[in-house]
């Protein structure tokens, strides 16, 4: 047996001290060499969110027992709303969702009334804090409006008989019931259209909630089903609401989407697949994408340059896939977001497209595409730009019958351009017309056409007047033109184009906003560069540098046309 000798004094002190101190570092040691007992889930959490560029959307839910999400069993569980949100959030394109203006029973006029009163509810959705929202608040906030209403002004009507599976209707309180659906529909979107004319409006078109009731009764309450449905539809014309019909999906399988022969609510299958019909519908009018997603800046014979915006992701985009119809062409890196494709056909249509990826391999739903026409090669008509360096473009232009040369078979390239051939080439670039006059009293010597051009340039607001003349022998700043070209996109495709960052220019910062925008935006889609750091804005635009810059952007204007 071993023997331990107790030491006394001051060295039995420090003995224990000792180890003290090694039993505290053994014991840090062991913590560091031990694994904490976290899962993998939690130390590096599944990102299954893809990447997308869909704006954030507000979605407001209006409706009765299948919005709230009723049960076959009378539970309150997932409606369609639900499973919509959820969708919404899935691609990264949810800010909030608020179904709390949704209520088992609720009727079309139930609507119109709690709109009119601007009744405040509590939330019951995404977030929201949990707080009372007022009604036309929500609608003025919200992107996206779903609607199910109108089966509960009708169906007290239909009297059931239980025992024999059969029921009754009076035709005449049936018609008035529909008639006022219809009515209380177009008040419903009139009010909406007055408090957001913006939001995107959606509306549940019925299914046929007596699936088993006897064959002899099916084609009555078909007939009642579709006088409903076309009653919705009544109220809707006028406004810019999208019907969304649901009853030949649940008719497939009537057994699993309405299993309780006592009940008229979905299954949780059933509610998903009502949700997929609104999705579907919404898939194809896709108000929340971002206009010029994807945009092809820059288009020659053999070759073009695609630009486009960042795409959100809640961990970080990694690459990015453009691909041509279905043949991917290339993946770049996350923080790319420009590419030339070389070596096209010229004069041929492509259909390009782009995917973000993350990290976790999740790629964006929505794929922002841009349809491309390569330029024709032509041969050179004016003698006097065989070494021009915009020699391409000029050939371009004419060849489309954008710009012009001279009689003498020059195209003067290092001429100023004027205000009155800019708004020409503008305007052919993208064949606008009008019947209208503008109001310029300098015009009246020009050939007919050249004033029909610079109408059409007023009436698009691609240019402006001084004091009721349009100065059409001024030379054209780069920063006029740069102008020129975005009122032309914001006034051909209805909306204004915003760049992503301010253009890195050092010459640009006393210019007002609109003005700014636009350099950045030909900046962003390479249509135009600067020099050394320089946009050089107040210099003049020589007819060669116009041939180049509408040639770049024309493809652009013409798809936002």
């Amino acid at each position: 047996m071993r023997t331990i000798e107790i030491e006394s004094g001051g060295k039995m002190i420090n003995k224990m001290l000792k180890f003290r101190l090694l039993f505290a570092v053994a014991l840090m040691l062991q913590m560091i060499a031990v694994p904490l007992h976290f899962s993998a889930e939690e130390i590096n959490p599944v990102d299954t969110e893809s990447p997308s560029w869909l704006a954030p959307i507000d979605y407001l839910a209006l409706g009765d027992s299948l919005a709230a999400g009723v049960t076959p069993e009378n539970a309150l569980g997932k409606g369609y709303t639900d499973f919509l949100a959820e969708s919404f959030h899935s691609i990264g394109a949810l800010k909030s969702f608020n179904k709390g203006f949704s209520f088992p029973k609720y009727t079309t006029g139930d609507i119109v009334k709690d709109i009119r009163m601007d009744v405040k509810k509590d939330v019951y959705g995404i977030g929201y804090e949990e707080v009372a929202v007022a009604l036309q608040q929500s609608i003025a906030e919200a992107e996206i409006i779903t609607i199910s209403a109108g089966a509960n002004d009708v169906l007290p009507l239909v009297q059931k008989k239980t025992a024999t599976g059969t029921a009754t209707v009076d035709p005449q309180l049936m018609a008035t019931a529909i008639q006022q659906v219809a009515i209380n529909y177009k008040t419903i979107m009139t009010q909406i259209a007055q408090i957001n004319p913006k939001a995107e409006v959606y509306v549940m078109g019925y299914y046929n909630p007596f699936p088993y009731m006897t064959e002899e009764m099916q084609p009555l309450l078909n007939q009642l089903l579709d006088s409903l449905n076309k009653g919705i539809q009544m109220g809707l014309i006028g406004s810019a609401a999208h019907f969304v019909p649901t009853s030949d999906t649940i008719a497939v399988d009537h057994l699993a989407y309405l299993p309780n022969p006592e009940n008229i609510h979905l299954s949780e299958a059933g509610y998903q697949k009502v949700a997929e019909q609104f999705w579907l519908n919404m898939l194809t009018t896709s108000p929340w994408i971002p206009a010029n997603s994807l945009a092809a800046g820059l288009v020659e014979t053999d070759s073009v340059i695609l630009n486009w915006k960042p795409a959100v992701d809640n961990v970080a985009v990694t690459s990015y896939e453009l691909y041509s119809g279905k043949e991917k062409i290339v993946t770049v890196k996350g923080d790319v977001f420009s590419y030339k494709i070389e070596k096209l056909a010229g004069n041929a249509v492509y259909d390009f497209s782009i995917v973000a990826v993350d990290e976790a391999g999740n790629k964006s739903i929505h794929t922002p595409s841009v349809k491309v026409t390569t330029a024709v090669s032509v041969h050179s008509q004016f003698k006097d730009i065989a070494d021009n360096g915009l020699k391409n473009y000029i050939e371009q232009a004419a060849a489309a019958g954008i710009i012009g040369g001279y009689t003498d078979g020059t195209f003067k390239p290092n001429q100023k351009l004027t205000r009155v051939q800019a708004a020409a080439i503008i305007v052919r670039a993208l064949d606008l017309k009008t019947d209208e006059t503008a109001p310029f009293g300098d015009i009246n010597n020009y050939a007919d056409q050249t004033k029909a051009e610079i109408n059409a340039a007023y009436k698009y607001g691609i240019v402006k007047g001084d004091r009721g003349n349009f100065k059409p022998t001024e030379a054209v700043t780069r920063a006029q033109l740069a102008l020129m070209i975005e009122r032309a996109y914001r006034n051909v495709s209805g909306k204004p184009y915003t760049a992503f960052s301010k253009a890195p220019y050092s010459d640009i910062g006393n210019y007002d906003e609109e003005t700014i925008n636009a350099i950045s935006m030909l900046h962003e889609l390479n249509v135009t560069t600067g020099y050394e750091g320089k946009f050089m804005p107040s210099n003049s635009t020589t007819r060669a540098q116009a041939a180049k810059i509408v040639v770049n952007f024309t493809s652009l204007l013409k798809q936002a046309k």
